[in-house]
């Protein structure tokens, strides 16, 4: 082989000798570029926080270091496969309240076998400072929340089942949270005792336990007082001898008390309400004082007071005709 190319290159010296030189240089060239490795410079990876109890991240975008790799020819570089991940405890504050870890080596794991690590280019000497929250916990009260407003006539009383419950999260936001809200507790067409299992809401990184309360809700009805002017109506048997009457006239007629729910005390009419004097049991003629009473046809209304609550009448004896 050596012998054809001596006999090649005397038949036209300097030609084929420049010819054969760039030759050999491209081939070197080329063959470098295909052996090896490339840099991958400034590439800015997530470094994920492994806190200690009482810290938490602020929200927003985690930290990042820049990182330069070497990787093989050709290789496609896919950020998921470069992890970096610190641990950060209390005894990592610094005097003016930051965090401060080194990022090292350790730190980087690379699963892509066609890349390594070169260097840690940010933070400078892998330094990272970072600005975490302090993580507290606290007893807060819990407020029920309706989807509507209370039905007209109706009182509502409410309890949950705990009272208070456990908050942690953030210390600048527990500071400021004095209670926590239900979800809204449907009261459309609810009877008047239910119970209802409510989750409370809560600020961005704030959780409770539980993060579920009992809500006991109870709808009493509301009652008013109502009074009427009605006519009194004497009540005698068709079989008595007797005729009652009036001896002292009530014009207008007496009044009368009534209590009862809110919204059936206002559509209660006169007709429902009847005021009379029970003269059935007078056998013989004279005057008498006959006690008022009343009846009410409306279902949870109830006589409050008659006045006057008696009356005076007239017995007599009926003349046959």
């Amino acid at each position: 082989m050596l012998t054809k190319i001596w006999q090649f290159i005397k038949r036209d010296p300097l030609r084929r000798g420049v010819a054969l030189a760039f030759a050999l240089f491209l081939y070197m060239h080329l063959n470098f570029q295909l052996t090896s490795d490339r840099h991958l410079t400034r590439v800015r990876v997530p470094v994920t926080l492994a806190l200690s109890p009482e810290l938490q991240e602020q929200t927003g975008k985690p930290p990042e270091i820049a990182l330069t790799l070497k990787g093989k020819p050709g290789a496609e570089f896919v950020q998921s496969k470069v992890q970096v991940s610190v641990k950060v405890s209390s005894q990592n504050r610094q005097p003016d309240g930051s965090f401060l870890v080194k990022v090292t080596p350790k730190n980087i794991r690379i699963t892509d076998r066609k890349f390594s690590l070169y260097s840690i280019d940010f933070p400078e000497d892998g330094n990272l400072r970072l600005t975490l929250l302090s993580r507290r916990e606290r007893h807060v009260p819990v407020k029920v929340s309706f989807d509507k407003a209370v039905p007209l006539g109706k009182k509502l009383n409410c309890e949950t089942i705990p009272e208070k419950i456990l908050v942690t999260g953030p210390e600048n936001i527990l500071s400021e949270l004095s209670e926590v809200h239900t979800r809204p507790v449907p009261l459309g067409g609810a009877q008047d005792f239910f119970e209802f299992n409510a989750p409370v809401t809560l600020p961005n990184g704030v959780i409770a336990s539980p993060a579920t309360v009992l809500v006991r809700v109870t709808l009493d009805s509301l009652y008013s007082k109502r009074s009427m002017r009605l006519p009194v109506t004497l009540l005698s048997s068709p079989e008595s001898t007797l005729t009652a009457s009036l001896l002292s006239p009530l014009p207008g007629g007496v009044t009368v008390v009534l209590r009862g729910p809110v919204e059936k005390i206002a559509s209660l009419t006169e007709d429902q309400v009847r005021v009379f004097a029970d003269t059935v049991r007078s056998a013989t003629p004279g005057r008498r004082q006959i006690p008022l009473r009343c009846a009410v046809t409306a279902p949870q209304i109830e006589v409050v007071s008659i006045e006057p609550n008696e009356i005076e009448i007239q017995l007599t004896t009926k003349t046959s005709k």
